[in-house]
């Protein structure tokens, strides 16, 4: 029987199963039915607006429908499948199960009635058993199907939908008030008012002070065409601001106020408007504590947060309010809070960059009510400026000047210059330069100055500047960083020596280039005679030919003048310099003539623009004359600056071997650093020696006529290789035979050193005896060239242009032109080896040159009286060179004594001040004499002058006619002419001997002056007044300007005595200090700067209580190049 035990379980299970799918069906028709019922009555009393009773039957007859439903659809299902009521039987279940399963259809009821039989066989018992085997496997659960009440859904939708729908026509209100009223259904109510009042404000809480507005809206059927509102016993009108929109303002409301809105008779309910007090700010103060060397007086800014402040200023902001708790100051990043002290709110900050802030009033009812937005702009302290402008001594092209230029925003603090090794740069030195503490300077500096600098070391050094800025420790600024060496005594000679040669190589290329002038001045010469009028091309090629001659002799003047300031900034050496202060003295009067032929091409210049044919002629002439004379100057100057170049670099080179001598002889003593890298050194030293010596060689070489410098290169060689077997041994460790190699390579050179030395000595006295015997004879020769001169002059001068003779005459003229020439190259050419042969005997030259020539071709064209005053000329010209050239000679010979007597010789002469003096009152008698003899000849010469005026072609010019009252019948004036040459040489005797004796005083004065150590000052401008003198006898002879000179020089002398005397007298009373005054070089410097730069002092300046931009207008002012 357990086969149908199990039938039974699966019954159970079955009818379960069916209950439960009735209550899901059932709950589903109860939801559908009774909201769909619910929706219909809440329709029906909206609809209709039913009255108490209405609403009661809607309201019971919906609650019976409901029960009914609850119970129909839920209640009954929930019993039976709980078995409280009596549900289907197996059988009714039976049925159910076979109508699903077609294979069971009876077969579970038969089973049910076989069960139910009272009967009981085995053949029952076993056909049971046989039928619930079958059965047993059949699911009877699977005849329910929950899914089948899906179909049932579609009704639940239908009230879902309706709610939607309503929902979204915005219409909902209708479900809570139909609703409510149903429900409440004893409860009268009435129709709703046409429209309604509705607050659109989120809260009615209105500012203290401020005004509220408020904003209400309509809605409803109808529209009002007005809304009034009505509060403190007042009524007012809404503002209409679109379709059923109003609003009011209440203006400023200071407490609550109670109010209602209506309109027609519709009234709104009472609301009432809450006033929230405010945090107010009142006051608002910020004090600016500016620091202190901004040298700013402190502010008080009220009523503003806005200010431009200074770096580092002090601000405390203080804030007066009403009904506040908190102040805070928002920034982009952070928030400060203000304290509280009693009534006000404070708060301090120092500022070191820009601020853009807010200050935000709070309390518990409101949160930043005041935001007020501030920007304070703080001004960062600038770096001090430093502008520097550098210039170099164009003298000793060593001292480094500066003009310098520093400013500031507030003000300066210092400035000092920094200077170090460069190879020891942490090892700095520094010293203070004097700036005021005005917010701008200028300054002047000469480097080194007074520095202690040691030579041959390369130093770096900069200028640093400091501001007065305390808040940031005085911020510096460096200018760029300049390099210097102090060069030593002969790497200074050396410089100046190669300065020398580029200066020499300049002026050489620029005489080349005035000699191809002479051909183009030529040409515009023959031009301009052969023209009657010059055209346009040809006033052209004057113009550009007097512009070209210009920049020429511009160029010609700057390289003189660097070989005059190159000579100067030599070192004087102990003993005296002849050769040197006579090529100084040389390019002085070059400088001169320059300038003086510059003024000649103005003068052609303006009478070629007025075509003033024969002035243009005469000029022309006269600048060719100067030219020649100028070529011949400058080609002299140059020849002699080659030869002192070459003197001076010889000297040189002999003194620095002499150095290097000691240097390999130290080198050869020591143990430790006699090495083979110190040697290599001293190696190469000799072999740069060697190449510089080639160098001198080659510039000998140039000269016109080369010095004997033939020093023996097989004494280099034998050097080179002593010092090259030294460097091996020290390779090889032999320092035993390095040392005796490095000893020998020593004693060589010393050898050679002094070989060099008394070479030069000997060659300068060989010279100086050659050029003796050579000055001596070209006198010979000029005097015989004037005598022959003389008479031919007197043979043309009695004959007539018809004579035979003429022709024969006219030939020996132009031999005495050939010897002359002779006579010429052979001065010129010594005059290159001499500078005592000066310009004034080249122009001399130039002019007998010239007037021969002019002789020549005047005699030539038949015109006697023209040709023999230029032959006049030729004479006189002549015996004044005789007469300088005598000079020079006994110069010479002088010279030759006084070297071979040595220093004792000068000694010997005891002059001492008043002797000098004593001697130079009887010059200046002598001279007086002199000039008044000279005065009387000249009268004599202006009446022969006055009455050779109608003497026709027969006089000649007025020579020598006025000399003798019995020569006006004569017909050639020649007694008259041979005693003015006579009385031409005694007085030239004279001056020769006043000159001699001036010149010996000269000589005694400067030797007084150096031994009292007095040659600065005073002695030395004295000396050169005697100079002058001498000069001024040369050339002007017996002159009362000359004279008056001499008389000056005597008052001078009797100053210096006085002087002396005074001196002696202290030297008596006191202890002998140093007689050098000191010269405080640095200054001097500055002085010297200050011509460079072409600037004066500025104003000292305080600082001005400017403004910030007005300070940036004075800066950039001063700034400016050209202030």
């Amino acid at each position: 029987m357990g086969s149908f035990e199990f039938i039974k379980e699966k019954l159970e299970q079955f009818i379960r199963k069916y209950y439960i799918n009735e209550l899901i069906k059932g709950v589903i028709l109860f939801f559908a039915i009774g909201v769909l019922y619910f929706l219909v009555t809440l329709l029906i009393e909206y609809a209709f607006w039913l009255n108490s009773t209405w609403r009661t039957v809607l309201f019971w007859l919906f609650i019976g429908v409901e029960i009914s439903l609850f119970i129909k659809f839920i209640a009954i299902p929930v019993a039976k499948l709980l078995k409280i009521a009596n549900g289907i039987n197996y059988e009714n279940a039976s049925k159910i199960i076979g109508d699903h399963f077609p294979n069971v259809n009876d077969k579970l009821l038969n089973l049910l009635q076989l069960q139910n039989d009272s009967s009981s066989s085995a053949l029952l018992l076993a056909s049971i058993e046989q039928k619930s085997v079958e059965l047993k496997p059949i699911p009877f659960k699977l005849a329910i199907d929950f899914k089948r009440n899906s179909k049932y859904l579609k009704y639940a939708l239908i009230p879902v939908l309706v709610f939607l729908l309503v929902s979204l026509s915005n219409s909902k209100d209708w479900f809570s008030e139909s609703y409510k009223r149903v429900v409440n259904y004893e409860t009268a109510y009435e129709p709703p008012a046409p429209f309604q009042f509705f607050i659109v404000n989120n809260t009615l809480n209105a500012l203290e002070n401020k005004d509220f507005i408020l904003e209400v809206k309509t809605t409803g059927d109808v529209l009002p065409e007005d809304v009034q509102i009505s509060y403190n016993d007042e009524i007012y009108f809404l503002k209409n601001t679109g379709v059923g929109a109003y609003e009011y303002t209440f203006a400023q409301p200071k407490k609550s106020v109670d109010f209602v809105l209506f309109s027609n008779e519709v009234v709104s309910k009472e609301y009432v408007l809450e006033v929230v007090p405010v945090p107010t700010l009142l006051d608002f103060v910020m004090d600016l504590d500016y620091p202190a060397y901004t040298k700013k007086k402190d502010e008080s800014l009220k009523s503003s947060g806005n200010a431009v402040v200074p770096e580092g200023t002090k601000v405390k902001w203080k804030v007066r309010t009403r009904n506040t708790e908190n102040v805070n100051l928002v920034m982009k990043d952070s928030t400060r809070v203000f304290e509280k002290s009693k009534s006000e709110f404070n708060y301090n900050e120092v500022l070191y960059s820009d601020w853009d802030y807010r200050i935000t009033t709070s309390n518990k009812n409101v949160q930043d009510y005041d935001n007020l937005s501030f920007n304070i702009n703080v001004i960062k302290d600038q770096y001090p400026e430093i502008n520097l402008t550098t210039e170099k001594d164009t003298v000793d092209n060593s001292t480094m000047y500066f003009f310098g230029r520093v400013s500031d925003d507030y003000g300066l603090n210092g400035l000092r210059l920094m200077y170090y090794n460069s190879e020891d740069e942490l090892n700095k030195q520094s010293e203070s330069i004097a700036i005021n503490s005005s917010s701008f300077d200028e300054f002047i500096y000469a480097f080194p100055g007074n520095l202690g600098l040691k030579d041959g070391v390369n130093y770096e050094f900069y200028f640093e500047v400091f501001d007065n800025d305390a808040v940031n420790s005085n911020k510096s600024t460096r200018s760029q960083v300049f390099s210097y060496r102090k060069l030593t005594k002969s790497e200074e000679e050396e410089k100046k020596l190669n300065e020398q040669s580029k200066a020499i190589s300049g002026l050489n290329k620029s005489l080349k280039k005035f000699k191809s002038q002479e051909q183009d001045l030529k040409s515009i010469s023959k031009l301009q005679k052969e023209k009657k009028q010059l055209d346009y091309n040809d006033k052209k090629k004057l113009e550009d030919y007097l512009k070209r001659q210009k920049e020429q002799e511009k160029m010609m003047q700057n390289f003189s003048k660097k070989l005059k300031d190159n000579l100067e900034s030599i070192e004087d050496k102990k003993e005296e310099e002849p050769f040197k202060d006579a090529l100084k003295e040389m390019l002085e009067r070059n400088e001169e003539k320059l300038k003086k032929n510059e003024k000649l091409l103005d003068e052609i210049n303006k009478i070629a623009e007025k075509l003033q044919k024969e002035e243009l002629t005469e000029k022309l002439e006269e600048l060719a004359k100067e030219n020649k004379n100028l070529k011949k100057n400058l080609e002299q100057l140059l020849e002699l600056t080659k030869r002192y170049y070459v003197i001076e670099k010889h000297e040189k080179l002999a003194s620095k071997l002499d150095e290097m001598s000691k240097e390999q002889e130290e080198l050869s003593k020591k143990e430790d650093s006699n090495t083979k890298e110190k040697q290599d050194e001293l190696n190469k030293e000799f072999d740069e020696f060697k190449k510089e010596m080639d160098d001198l060689r080659k510039d000998n070489k140039d000269l016109k006529k080369p010095m004997n410098l033939d020093q023996d290169k097989k004494d280099e060689e034998e050097i080179s290789k002593e010092q090259e077997k030294a460097s091996d041994n020290l390779e090889k460790d032999n320092k035993s035979d390095a040392k005796k190699n490095q000893k020998s390579a020593a004693e060589k050179m010393k050898q050679m050193s002094s070989g060099m030395q008394m070479q030069m000595q000997m060659g300068g006295g060989e010279q100086e005896q050659e050029d003796m015997e050579m000055l001596r004879q070209i006198l010979d020769n000029l005097v015989d060239f004037s005598i022959e001169q003389e008479k031919l002059m007197k043979g043309f001068k009695g004959i007539d242009i018809d004579n035979p003779t003429y022709s024969t005459k006219l030939k020996k003229q132009s031999v005495l032109r050939e010897n002359f020439i002779h006579i010429d190259d052979s001065l010129y050419a010594l005059a290159l080896r001499r500078p005592k042969i000066s310009d004034e005997v080249t122009g001399k030259l130039t002019d007998i040159e010239f007037n021969i020539d002019k002789s020549l071709e005047r005699l030539a064209e038949n015109q006697v009286i023209q040709g023999t005053a230029n032959q006049q000329y030729s004479v006189t010209g002549s015996n004044d060179l005789a007469y300088f050239l005598s000079i020079i000679l006994d110069q010479m010979q002088n010279s030759m004594s006084a070297s071979g007597k040595g220093k004792s010789g000068s000694k010997s002469q005891g002059f001492q001040l008043p002797d000098i003096i004593k001697k130079q009152e009887e010059l200046n008698e002598k001279m007086k004499e002199g000039a008044e003899k000279g005065k009387g000849k000249k009268e004599g010469q202006e009446k022969g002058d006055s009455n050779s005026g109608s003497s026709g072609e027969n006089g000649e010019g007025g020579k020598g006619k006025g000399g003798d009252k019995k020569g006006k019948d004569g017909k050639d004036g020649k007694n008259g002419e041979g005693e003015s040459e006579m009385q031409k040489e005694d007085m030239n005797g004279e001056l020769y001997e006043i000159y001699k004796q001036q010149q010996k005083l000269r000589n005694a004065l400067q030797d007084k002056l150096k031994k009292e150590g007095i040659g600065n000052g005073n002695g030395s401008d004295l000396l050169k007044k005697m100079e002058q003198i001498e000069s001024d006898l040369l050339e002007k002879g017996f002159d009362n300007n000359t004279l008056s000179k001499m008389m000056d020089l005597k008052h001078e002398l009797l100053k210096l005595d006085d002087a002396t005397i005074e001196q002696g007298e202290e030297e008596k009373r006191e202890s002998k200090s140093n007689n050098k005054l000191f010269r405080n070089n640095n200054e001097e410097q500055i002085l010297k700067a200050k011509q460079y730069f072409n600037t004066t002092e500025i104003l000292n300046r305080q600082v001005l209580p400017l403004r910030q931009n007005y300070k940036r207008k004075v800066k950039e002012y001063f700034k400016k190049e050209n202030d």
